[in-house]
């Protein structure tokens, strides 16, 4: 009786095929783990970026509106650059720059200095109102922003700090180079205040060995108050 079987040729080459696919099982394994992690890094990016933008909706200041509410002002602060004071002379809601036209930029209709942190408990209405909070997105259950979110991170932890910056430079200049330098960043006082906010967002998790730092800059310029249709 006849038999098939393997012989040592296709055995070998058997062992060999096998053992180059064994061999791409580690790479596979951590290709898939840079992806991961890619991914953990992209939300937190993208999580801090809405964070940071929810942030930037708020007006500048507290003192900031105008006396309806509707629209936002140009607010006195108390160490900032001269050039930006409001104007002594003259129509005094305004600094150098303003066009003196209704509807347009302008300051606060009195003298009011910028305010200093959150007024009002667990009230929050202007930028600086965010300084020191603390957010977490995790998953159900756990404290913080719950929810079921469709993130791979289950642990992003946001800390918010809001400071002042200097403004200080050369405005009689046609091009001015501005350089935000974070070390002259200051806590709020009463008198330390600029016409710049910087907002600097510290994400973390447990699930990445360093943080991510994020800074962004808000400042003092107040809105134009827009024409509307009417009835």
């Amino acid at each position: 009786m006849k038999r098939s079987g393997f012989s040592l040729v296709e055995l070998v080459f058997s062992i060999v095929v096998i053992a180059i696919a064994l061999m791409t099982v580690p790479l596979m394994l951590g290709q898939s783990a840079k992806s991961n992690q890619f991914s953990l890094m992209q939300e937190s990016i993208l999580a801090a970026r809405t964070k940071m933008g929810n942030i930037l909706s708020f007006k500048w200041d507290e003192n900031a509106s105008d006396s309806n509410g509707s629209v936002v002002r140009v607010v006195d602060v108390t160490d900032g650059a001269s050039a930006l004071n409001r104007i002594t002379y003259g129509d005094k809601n305004r600094r150098k720059g303003h066009i003196k036209e209704d509807r347009r930029r302008r300051m606060t209709d009195t003298e009011v200095n910028a305010s200093l942190g959150q007024e009002v408990a667990d009230e929050f209405d202007d930028i600086d109102d965010f300084d020191g909070d603390s957010a977490i997105v995790a998953a159900t259950g756990a404290a913080g922003v719950q929810g079921k979110f469709d993130y791979l991170d289950k642990d992003l932890n946001f800390t918010t700090r809001v400071r002042y910056i200097s403004d200080d430079v050369n405005y009689s200049k046609q091009t001015i180079a501005f350089d935000f330098n974070v070390s002259s960043a200051v806590n709020f006082t009463a008198t330390k205040s600029t016409n710049i906010k910087m907002i600097e967002l510290n994400a973390t998790s447990i699930n990445r060995d360093f943080p991510f730092l994020f800074r962004i800059f808000s400042s003092n310029i107040g809105q134009s108050k827009l024409y509307e249709r009417v009835k």
